[in-house]
């Protein structure tokens, strides 16, 4: 997925949602990683911390994942049909790529269906 190609909070909600029927209907499963930029004293730029996530979470993960802004501090990157395992193992790489060239973030990993009431009620999926 090139960087360009960062999708927004209501396209993200709707995936979000879909995945959750999908996965429902069909005995699935998915990862969701909320990514959040840490204030710090790095002197990086929130905007530039943004851009760096936004870059190599673009990089990392397939084409028929979902990456997306939710918030001005937020990146989300939904990983279909992955297990708890893959997903705890890809993110913490990712986590550790943006933590090199992007300061300090916040990095939460759910998984479903072990997590689906908590996915269900994140606060990045009700309106804006």
């Amino acid at each position: 997925m090139p960087t360009s190609e960062i999708h927004d909070r209501p396209y993200v909600q709707s995936r979000i949602r879909e995945e959750i029927a999908r996965a429902k209907r069909h005995d699935r499963t998915f990862g969701l990683a909320v990514f959040e930029v840490l204030p710090s004293s790095d002197g990086i730029p929130i905007r530039k911390k943004m851009a760096i996530g936004i870059a190599i979470l673009c990089q990392s993960v397939r084409s028929c994942d979902t990456v997306g802004k939710m918030f001005d501090d937020t990146l989300v990157a939904l990983l279909v049909e992955t297990d708890a395992r893959g997903m705890r193992d890809a993110m913490l790489r990712v986590r550790s790529r943006i933590a090199q060239y992007g300061g300090a973030w916040q990095v939460t990993i759910y998984h479903y269906p072990e997590h689906a009431e908590s996915i269900e009620t994140l606060p990045l999926l009700s309106a804006a």
